[in-house]
């Protein structure tokens, strides 16, 4: 639908000073501000000049002299605004500009991703979604050997290795080292695009766990709360009278996290999040693999950052032992190093672990 605020935000941006176009942030909206907080609370830190162009209304940080926000929707005028984009930096962590409708502007120097997932970008993502960008800022060693590989149409693009802030910003909230004696609240968050073939398992597990006196999250991602509301309905419609279930859709992940002592997801990259950051248990429901890119091969489906995770951190439960799941619950054995099995995880694989604001800091002012 056509917004007359958009259209003159559009017409304001091109008459904004340069001086706020050395740097461009684009957010496709809410559900992905807080992935761009690290960089944005850097720029408001060491007051350097930045633009916020999102596809929703809403300002996610506190307005100030060197901060300049538009709202451009996702109409037409989006398409627009991406075409004529003036600018030294576009950063933003949409995939697949200059793939569809969002075409890269020969106007704008250096178009930059970094990554709100740590999952594999050769399955989770559509073919070639990151093949046009200038710079990659790498969250992990995976990304760093997979991007290695990768078709550029820009053959002196950049990668670098700033690792991945959000597990930063969930350990720092960690504030008493977790204890594996007793599991009470369970978190239960899915990924999206294969809903029709795992809800009804989602819903017999909320229900064992409900009748067993578990306090279950059910957080759903947010493009299943936009596309696949049925789903949710019929979840709500079971459980509504049980006081120890809710659906969570808060934006960010970090309240559902600290108040939940496990995770049971299937390929979803929040489980990841979660036992990494909290060393908290996970549990994976052994669904089909989600693969958006059909061209991946099977090589690339098997070695994925999150395949690997999967078999070497996590249980994995397949659909048929659902009436199991309790004992995968309470088998504290298992649990024995896990603690140890996470520190060498994040000291082997991930970048920069507990000091990506320093990598963000010095990639940002090397942007100036």
């Amino acid at each position: 639908m056509l917004n007359f605020k958009s259209i003159r935000n559009y017409k304001l941006f091109l008459k904004t000073n340069k001086l706020y176009k050395k740097i461009v942030f684009y957010s496709e909206g809410e559900n992905y501000d807080h992935f761009y907080l690290p960089y944005i609370n850097i720029c408001i830190k060491e007051k350097i000049p930045f633009s916020y162009i999102s596809s929703d209304k809403k300002i996610p940080f506190k307005e100030n002299n060197n901060a300049k926000f538009f709202y451009i929707g996702k109409s037409f005028v989006r398409t627009l605004f991406f075409l004529s984009l003036e600018c030294d930096n576009l950063i933003t962590t949409t995939p697949d500009i200059n793939n569809f409708y969002l075409k890269k502007s020969t106007k704008c120097k250096n178009y930059i991703y970094f990554f709100h997932s740590m999952c594999s970008i050769n399955v989770i993502y559509n073919y070639n979604a990151f093949s046009h960008y200038d710079t990659i800022l790498s969250a992990n060693k995976f990304h760093s050997e997979e991007l290695k590989k990768y078709y550029f149409s820009n053959e002196n693009k950049k990668i670098i290795n700033i690792g991945y802030p959000k597990i930063d910003e969930l350990e720092s909230k960690q504030k008493n080292e977790y204890s594996y004696s007793v599991i009470k609240s369970i978190l239960i968050a899915p990924t999206w695009g294969n809903e029709k073939g795992t809800y009804n398992d989602y819903k017999n597990i909320t229900n064992l766990l409900l009748k067993n006196n578990y306090k279950v999250t059910f957080r759903p991602h947010p493009v299943t709360s936009i596309k696949f509301k049925n789903y949710l309905s019929i979840l709500e419609k079971n459980f509504s009278l049980f006081e120890n279930f809710k659906i969570s859709y808060e934006k960010n992940n970090l309240i559902d996290y600290i108040s939940n002592d496990l995770i049971i997801s299937d390929w979803s990259g929040s489980a990841i999040e979660f036992a990494i950051a909290f060393k908290k248990p996970c549990i994976f429901l052994n669904s089909e693999q989600k693969i958006r890119n059909k061209k991946s091969t099977n090589n690339q489906r098997e070695d994925s950052f999150e395949n690997f995770f999967r078999k070497s951190i996590g249980k994995i439960l397949e659909t048929k032992d659902i009436s199991k799941l309790l004992n995968y619950i309470e088998d504290k054995d298992s649990l024995k190093d896990y603690s140890t099995k996470i520190d060498f995880f994040r000291k082997k694989y991930l970048y920069n672990f507990k000091n990506t604001n320093k990598a963000i800091k010095d990639f940002i002012k090397s942007l100036t």
